[in-house]
């Protein structure tokens, strides 16, 4: 799952969402913080990992993808 942080969303109450998820079955999760430049990511042993700049995003292993931080604060300056 991905979520992108938006100024009137509560950081607690989404990082409960994905944890919720992760206990229901989803494999992996995305937070992504426009307003520091970084995204959390949540697997499911709940292991929290915070990337930034040229750090590649984990995906899950049946998809080919190399994406870093940057190319997705990229895309998101562009939209």
């Amino acid at each position: 799952m991905i979520e992108i942080l938006s100024v009137d969303q509560s950081t607690t109450k989404l990082i409960a969402k994905i944890q919720s998820c992760l206990l229901e079955g989803t494999q992996l999760g995305w937070l992504i913080d426009p307003e520091e430049q970084l995204v959390m990511i949540f697997r499911q042993d709940l292991h929290l990992e915070l990337l930034s700049d040229e750090s590649v995003l984990p995906v899950l292993p049946e998809i080919s993808l190399n994406l870093t931080v940057q190319h997705v604060f990229d895309w998101l300056k562009r939209s």
